[in-house]
């Protein structure tokens, strides 16, 4: 059996302790210095000492060890913590090597496992490849629940490459136009001031600035340009910090892996194992659908697994940006998913008795904006007869009661879920993003029903499947109370009859 005995990271740990320290007191330390006082010099002379003591200490705690089949990791300073891991529990490994490390052939390594992560860095890449090989071999011996049907070795193979191009145009539909405004118009007069510092000329900027708010339409204007060209600034900036950030994006597949490498200053290479996907999530934002683009994301058991590719803590974009063709027949032919299967299936929508419940709810939520705006134009004294200030709070009210119901109309177009004993499809839209998911139905754990008065008048009620894993929930709001006993005969009392 593959061993490693006990064995210590790099020194640079040490070096990391620095850094560390200096992101999270640096301010402090530079106002420190700007005083100019020895008294200040000595102290982050010693804050300085003292992080290079603890990056020793740090040094000599942590180390790393295979053993037995498991993984024996050991840290910590003052609370000493020993974790002895189940190879089982590895959902899956990942390597990342920013500028530093790359100067000196190191590398970090991220052991994904079910609802945590352990980080073992820095390590020379040779050592780290060959613990990562071994954990491989481990882990793959240990794993008997599935036979593939081809024994051969695999041959990688190349799945996606974006080109510099095809970052550039993902950096744009990442941009969020409208909080951008936001900031904008907020943090207007201090943008007015970087502009003098730009030109270089206060005196001619302000010139320019009260020539225009001479007239409102010249005030318009200047905002405007303004607005227009840190829009321009904000838009480069995200390509750039796009370009930079997935530079050389490529997705391969081998061994019933996915591996995913990416990165010009931090290199990042992300492996994930098929097997231990929980869930396969088509997106279809807004912007995306103008183009006839989509996103495939897979999630896993396993927490933060990559800061970069996730929008949110579990979810790795595997495919940020390709066609809607494409990333149907990667479900098809690399995960093992027939679409058409699961669109041919019966599937439950919302009934019509459960839309009025709901148009019904929009009546009630949206009153509380039009009582504030009436409350407010009726306490501060605003010059207005008061029929003109209930009319307008009417108006408003019925301005967005007609949205509420408009956008629950055009959302439950695609609200829909169907299954069979292996998957769940489950069609939804949030925030006009159009969203397909696929989860894994392995054994549903738990149905649950939250239902109230008017609701239960109706025979409606909320349900909640969950299955295993964290990430495997699926809430159905207004479903008719009988579809609930009908998913409890097909999973529940048939797993139990089953048993």
């Amino acid at each position: 059996m593959n061993n490693i005995k006990k064995s210590r990271v790099h020194p640079m740990v040490i070096m990391d302790t620095v850094i560390t320290g200096f992101r999270l007191f640096g301010i402090f330390m530079v106002l420190a210095l700007k005083e100019q006082n020895w008294k200040y010099y000595l102290l982050v002379l010693a804050g300085f000492l003292l992080l290079i003591v603890i990056g020793i200490f740090d040094y000599f705690v942590k180390s790393y060890e295979v053993r037995d089949g498991a993984l024996i990791y050991t840290k910590g300073i003052i609370n000493k913590e020993v974790k002895n891991i189940n190879l089982e529990n590895i959902q899956s490994i990942d390597m990342s090597s920013n500028i530093m490390y790359q100067a000196f052939n190191l590398l970090s390594v991220d052991i994904n496992l079910v609802g945590g992560k352990i980080r073992i860095k820095p390590l020379k890449k040779e050592i780290a490849l060959n613990l990562i090989d071994i954990l491989r071999d481990l882990k793959r011996d240990e794993d008997t629940s599935v036979v593939h049907e081809n024994t051969e070795e695999e041959i990688q193979r190349e799945i996606l490459r974006l080109s510099v191009k095809d970052l550039a145009f993902y950096g744009l539909l990442r941009v969020r136009f409208f909080a951008a405004l936001g900031l904008i118009l907020a943090l207007n007069d201090k943008i007015r001031d970087v502009f003098k510092i730009i030109f270089d000329n206060e005196a001619y900027f302000d010139e320019l600035l009260q020539k225009n708010a001479e007239s409102v339409a010249g005030n318009i204007t200047a905002l405007f340009i303004i607005i227009g060209i840190f829009m321009i600034l904000v838009v480069l900036a995200s390509i750039i910090f796009t370009i930079i950030k997935y530079y050389d994006f490529i997705l391969t597949t081998k061994d019933h892996n996915l591996l995913c490498k990416y990165g010009l200053l931090t290199k990042k290479s992300l492996v994930i194992d098929i097997d231990r996907i929980q869930s396969v999530k088509l997106i279809y934002p807004l912007r995306y659908r103008f183009f006839g683009l989509a996103k495939l994301s897979v999630e896993t058991l396993t927490n933060n697994v990559s800061e970069d590719l996730s929008e949110q803590k579990s979810t790795i974009d595997v495919l940020p940006l390709v066609k809607k063709d494409f990333a149907q027949d990667f479900v098809k032919n690399n995960l093992g998913i027939d679409l058409e299967h699961y669109d041919n299936l019966e599937s439950e929508k919302i009934q019509r008795k459960a839309r009025m419940a709901m148009y019904r709810w929009s009546l009630f939520n949206c009153s509380p904006l039009p009582i504030i705006v009436f409350a407010i134009l009726y306490f501060a004294n605003v010059d207005l007869k008061l029929e003109y200030k209930i009319l307008g709070s009417v108006a408003l009210y019925l301005v967005l009661v007609s949205y509420s119901i408009l956008v629950k109309n055009y959302m439950l177009k695609y609200n829909e879920l169907s299954y069979d004993r292996h998957y769940f499809k489950n069609t939804f839209m949030r925030q006009l993003t159009i969203i397909t998911e696929l989860i894994k139905v392995k054994k549903v754990g738990t149905i649950n029903s939250r239902t109230n008065y008017f609701m239960k008048k109706r025979d409606l009620s909320h349900l909640s499947i969950n299955s295993i894993g964290v990430n495997s929930d699926i809430k159905l709001k207004y479903y008719d109370k009988g579809y609930k006993e009908k998913l409890e005969r097909d999973f529940i009392i048939s797993e139990v009859g089953y048993e």
